[in-house]
């Protein structure tokens, strides 16, 4: 990324220009310490190395945010279909049963069927000898 024909030594500014980030993000990087960078009063200098070694980490760094930002999205739009699909369920369940319930408003009670007395062969032979006297 760096070649040889840049200098040893960068100023904030330059650094910033070479890797394309801004003069914030390369202060910033010297603050949290991931960015060695001598200070010589009026300000930062930072050793090409320096430079070209963080620029491969932060490259990778952000590769793998960004893989995991990307997985993450996806996570929540999987729990939001989870969710859909739930509410879809619910909804075909509450249809299920309140089908049901018409079903059986609709389905003819049976009636007890009424029980026939049954006479005795004894008594049927006293009647025909009662209707015969």
């Amino acid at each position: 990324m760096l070649q040889e024909d840049y200098p040893i030594l960068l100023s904030i500014q330059q650094a910033a220009r070479k890797i394309g980030k801004s003069e914030k993000t390369i202060r910033r990087w010297i603050h949290d310490g991931k960015l060695q960078a001598e200070n010589r009063g009026g300000g930062y200098l930072i050793k090409r190395e320096d430079l070209t070694t963080l620029t491969k980490q932060v490259t990778k760094e952000w590769q793998e945010q960004s893989d995991l930002s990307h997985i993450k999205l996806q996570l929540v739009l999987l729990e939001n279909q989870v969710e859909q699909l739930k509410l879809l369920v619910d909804a075909q369940q509450y249809e299920i049963e309140e089908l049901q319930r018409q079903v059986k408003k609709l389905t003819p009670a049976k009636k007890p069927t009424p029980k026939r007395k049954t006479t005795s062969s004894r008594t049927a032979k006293r009647k025909r000898s009662d209707d015969l006297w």
